[in-house]
């Protein structure tokens, strides 16, 4: 997953309708990158577009009965081509879809024309259904769907469309086409939308599917997380690898504090990190104190280029710490997944230097602040 950009927190914190900016920021783009505008039509080319002059865009121009389509595409004659509908996680209006297909049919009654919804990925097929089910409500006739390679789409009669694609599915196209051509700026600005559907997805509230109501086993293993990181201390203690501090738990998390080699961690079940980053639900967070976490990367450079890796920086309010996530081998018992887990804290030891528990005596860094308050976890300030 790649990072969030300033464009992409600036929206998310100052905009009420960040519907609003990423259209006007996908105009921009396509007004002016011949390349991301070249894209956009054949993106729609599989459903029969083809607009050999190109496409004119235009945002929030008032269409029939005061619906208000966020982008209007035009050919080289004038003639509306395309109405494009952009969602992050806002319902339909009462104007989607029916009006606009009224409209698109009103402009150009015959011809190859189409209504795009752009939507997170998460939301593709729930809007299709309710896309589906309003045309149905209203007496406006859809054809089957075509589960096309970037979108689903289905005729609605005399060469007309409606359509359903992902925002990554665009904006992926439009990038490709840019950096192609050589358009830095283009490239730029498309990084810069992507970085708020980033966003955007990250803060969302998915929709509740059947299935996860019903399937107990995630309820079951999402328990087996949360427990998981005590029985892996547990142990790594009793074999002389870290020293037990005190358990801390968070709002989408929980574990305990650990000191390992002279640093201060966090080992434990991470709902953030294993989002963000995918690769474990189960991380060894080192978080800042003082100058800590830069020995902690210097120390850990082979872990930072290893395939797959083993080091990531975490960006939370303004604190920048070190994971390590803890790689768990699936199809084993708990058992076998405790031992791997323990394997990988030695190897974690041993990257960060040849010191722990057992040398105290040696090196009274490792105990001569166990007393004091483990400082507060980024994460737990990050849900509040």
């Amino acid at each position: 997953m790649g990072p969030n950009t300033v464009f992409g927190h600036l929206a998310f914190q100052f905009a009420t309708h960040p519907e609003n900016l990423a259209t006007e920021a996908l105009s921009f783009v396509l007004r002016t990158s011949p390349a991301a505008s070249r894209a956009f039509t054949e993106f729609l080319r599989p459903i029969g577009l083809d607009c050999p002059g190109g496409l004119y865009f235009e945002t929030q121009r008032g269409g029939l009965e005061q619906s208000i389509p966020d982008m209007k595409c035009r050919d080289g004659k004038g003639q509306l081509r395309v109405i494009v509908e952009n969602k992050f996680w806002a319902g339909l209006t009462e104007n989607q879809p029916v009006t606009y297909i009224q409209e698109l049919f009103h402009q150009l009654p015959v011809g190859v024309a189409a209504l795009l919804f752009v939507v997170p990925k998460a939301r593709l097929q729930l809007v299709w259904d309710e896309v589906v089910r309003r045309c149905g409500a209203n007496e406006v006739p859809v054809g089957n769907a075509q589960k096309l390679a970037s979108m689903t789409a289905a005729s609605l009669g005399e060469g007309h469309y409606i359509a359903v694609t992902s925002w990554g599915a665009l904006l992926d196209a439009l990038f490709t086409a840019a950096t192609s051509a050589g358009e830095i700026g283009p490239c730029n600005d498309i990084a810069q939308l992507q970085g708020l559907c980033r966003r955007m997805d990250e803060t969302a509230f998915l929709p509740v599917s059947g299935d996860e109501l019903t399937n107990l086993g995630m309820a079951r293993r999402i328990i087996d997380f949360s427990d998981l990181p005590f029985a892996i201390v547990e142990k790594s203690v009793k074999l002389g690898l870290c020293i037990k501090r005190k358990e801390s738990n968070f709002r989408y998390g929980s574990g305990t504090y650990i000191r390992i080699c002279g640093f201060n961690a966090w080992v434990g079940f991470s709902a953030n990190l294993w989002r963000n980053l995918g690769v474990s639900p189960i991380w060894v967070n080192f978080y800042p104190e003082s100058c800590a976490t830069v020995q902690v990367r210097e120390d850990l450079v082979r872990f930072r280029t290893a395939a797959p890796q083993r080091c990531f920086d975490a960006d939370i309010k303004n604190y920048r710490w070190v994971a390590v996530p803890i790689f768990l081998p699936t199809g084993v018992e708990k058992p076998h997944i405790i031992e791997e887990a323990v394997r990988q804290i030695g190897e974690l030891k041993d990257e960060l230097g040849l010191r722990g528990p057992l040398a105290a005596a040696a090196d009274p860094t490792l105990t001569d602040d166990l007393d004091k308050e483990p400082e507060h976890h980024p994460e737990s300030e990050a849900n509040e």
